[in-house]
């Protein structure tokens, strides 16, 4: 397999790092069709979406996870940055390879590549006519529809690819305030791709994505909780007693329309080579959420948002067969993000809060306004000490200024208005050191150290300019590992070890106890370290395995929030970290039948497994254990292939994510069992 997480070409048996792929065949099988389901692909790397619907997807790392819109995994998708996740894209159907790099990859990538990196690779333009349409339905009404073109403009010079997908799905969880079926949704991918070869040694490419969505995704619930007994009524309870059940009144609904406009141009010197990669992306976003979940009208929240990301990034990359192999480049960017929110405070405020008694209902106006700029020089190489000794270096320095302008008003008079403006600055070096031995042909032995980070920011919803600046956060990753071809190059064996220190975390807190605001603050330190197994086995020809298994031990050091009912320092140390499980990974079966020279019987499954995790710091909402049995049976040819698949085929019960703050937490139920039927014809 090759890869370019070190932003070259290389055996990713032979790279020095912590990195799992999977090529087009591979997706397809997994049914990997969004972000929210990499879960097969690598261990202690786990995703989390919303039940389904793609609106927030939540990444966990070794342990490393938030409950952020700024990502803690960076995301990159033709190499162009994600900066949102509102913005990560929801259909991965045109994908041609997926690399997943666990730990930090700050000197390569820098921000938000804290806990890792994301890279995905979209099916190129060539010179061939090539295509398919696919179509497929499913329970719960599901469709969807496929269709990718590849063509020749002009002859061996200009290429171009388009892709399109359209799907829908009802929902599955029902409001009994208003008998409405929630988690449903709607999407539209279109992709575009021109690829143009002017000379021997210059190519350019241009792209053009978009994506809408809407679903009503908020379904989010609060379990009782009592200060001194903790949670009553647990996310164990809910699943056994009130499975795929909410009762609010807020008709929830979101909708968000990304759209990415990238250039890419290389050209090949002699001895290097030159990469620029341009690209800018607008993510539009209104929302209307329940913020109570209670039949009660306590508290909503509606508001359109814009977020717009404009970057930048030379490189310059050696080529040959030499002992030094390097690349060097600079990054740019802007990001503008402008968000109005309006929170509806209802005519029930006052039950849980007398002292609105006679005020409510009201609006609260909130206008927020963020910029940040940024630049990053960075420079990475490997040398080569002796035929079986490897040495690499690399470093980072990135550069973030950050300016924020609120303005807060209020529907009712007398109530006080504000309006500030704050800057900040942000600057982090993120080094990396390894070393790698070729013990034989099919031994590779590795160790490294690396630094990763994620720049501070303004908070938005605080009254006080004092408490909006928070500050970067970052952490070391200490690890070593042994990949292996064993046996003909029949089984791949990789064992990896790593240890994290990660401090300055930025967390969810109250920050005036006055108000009762909160906002993001450092008050967390945390470690964690485990055991990484990947392994692959071709038992005999058309018949294959694949075993991913992770081990994890995650603490929180120090985290003292406040807590907003009892206004007491709270303490959470010796805590696990969210979205750690202990035990996770996966099992893959592959197998290809012929029945004829045209015809093939093709079948697959891959179960999922995770252990006991928690949602929250606090370690009170705790999910069970559970495994994920997917697969799909069917019959491929040249031109036609027919499967009949099935998701989550055991009917597991679970809840897909959740969070918590003191005070409050919340959970969202996960995707039950799904299936259907797709034909795909390719020419």
């Amino acid at each position: 397999v090759i890869i370019t997480a070190n932003r070259r070409l290389q055996d990713i048996q032979k790279t020095a790092a912590s990195v799992s792929s999977v090529i087009s065949k591979e997706i397809q099988r997994l049914q990997i069709q969004e972000i929210g389901k990499l879960n097969s692909i690598a261990p202690n790397f786990r995703s989390y979406d919303d039940g389904g619907t793609g609106a927030f997807t939540i990444i966990a790392s070794r342990g490393i996870s938030t409950i952020d819109f700024s990502p803690i995994v960076g995301l990159y998708v033709d190499d162009v940055p994600y900066f949102t996740t509102f913005a990560f894209p929801l259909e991965l159907a045109d994908a041609d390879q997926i690399e997943v790099l666990r730990g930090p990859q700050g000197t390569l990538y820098g921000r938000n590549a804290l806990a890792g990196v994301i890279k995905i690779n979209s099916k190129r333009p060539t010179n061939d006519i090539t295509g398919y349409a696919s179509l497929g339905f499913g329970n719960l009404d599901a469709v969807d529809l496929n269709f990718a073109l590849n063509a020749p403009i002009v002859k061996n010079k200009l290429f171009f690819r388009a892709n399109t997908n359209i799907s829908e799905r009802d929902g599955f969880v029902r409001n009994e305030f208003n008998n409405k079926d929630l988690q449903n949704r709607k999407s539209v991918d279109a992709n575009f791709r021109f690829k143009y070869f002017p000379m021997d040694r210059l190519s350019m490419g241009l792209q053009y994505s978009l994506q809408r969505r809407e679903s009503d995704y908020a379904v989010l619930l609060l379990p009782n909780y009592d200060e001194n007994l903790g949670p009553i009524n647990t996310l164990q309870d809910i699943l056994e007693n009130s499975l795929y059940q909410v009762n609010f009144d807020t008709d929830v609904l979101s909708t968000s329309l990304t759209q990415n406009v990238s250039y890419n141009l290389k050209y090949d010197f002699n001895t290097f080579s030159l990469t620029s990669v341009t690209a800018f992306q607008d993510t539009d976003r209104t929302r209307l959420e329940d913020f109570d979940y209670t039949p009660l009208d306590i508290q909503s929240a509606a508001g359109p948002s814009s977020y717009e990301n404009l970057t930048q990034e030379v490189r310059l990359t050696s080529t040959g067969d030499n002992p030094l192999d390097w690349n060097a480049g600079i990054f740019l960017y802007r990001n503008d993000n402008v968000v109005a929110n309006t929170f509806n405070f209802g005519v029930d405020l006052p039950l849980v809060n007398p002292d609105f008694e006679g005020l409510a209902p009201f609006n609260r106006f909130d206008d927020t306004a963020i910029i940040q700029k940024g630049i990053a020089a960075y420079g990475q190489a490997t040398y080569a000490l002796t035929d079986r000794w490897s040495i690499t270096g690399g470093i980072r320095y990135d550069y973030e200024d950050t300016e924020g302008d609120f303005e807060r008003s209020f529907s009712l008079q007398g109530f006080p208005e504000t309006q500030f403006s704050e800057r900040a600055n942000f600057d982090a070096f993120s080094p990396k050191v390894a070393l790698s031995y070729q013990a034989s042909e099919d031994v590779f032995t590795f160790a490294n150290v690396s630094r990763g980070f994620r720049p501070g920011g303004i908070n938005t919803f605080v009254s006080e300019s004092d408490q909006a600046i928070f500050d970067t956060e970052s952490l070391w990753n200490y690890e070593a590992g042994i990949k292996t071809n064993l046996f003909k190059n029949t089984l791949k064996l990789n064992l990896t070890a790593f240890y994290i220190n990660y401090e300055g975390q930025q967390l969810f807190t109250v920050l005036n106890l006055e108000n009762l605001e909160f906002g993001t603050d450092n008050i967390g330190e945390s470690r964690s370290y485990g055991l990484e197994l990947e392994s692959q086995w071709v038992a005999t020809k058309g018949l294959n395995f694949a075993l991913n298994l992770g081990y994890l031990n995650t603490e929180i050091l120090e985290y003292n929030p406040v807590d907003p009912g009892t206004l007491q320092t709270l303490d959470f140390s010796g805590n696990e970290l969210p979205l750690s499980p202990s035990i996770n990974g996966n099992f893959n079966v592959n197998y290809i039948l012929p029945i004829s020279e045209k015809l093939n019987i093709e079948t697959s499954a891959d179960y999922v497994y995770q252990g006991d995790i928690f949602f929250d710091p606090a370690n009170l909402m705790l999910q069970e254990a559970y495994g994920l049995l997917n697969g799909r049976i069917g019959v491929t040819s040249k031109n036609l292939d027919l499967f009949i698949w099935g998701k989550n085929i055991t009917d597991e019960a679970y809840f897909a994510y959740g969070y918590g703050l003191p005070g409050f937490l919340a959970a969202s139920f996960g995707l039950p069992r799904t299936y259907g039927a797709t034909l795909m014809a390719k020419f």
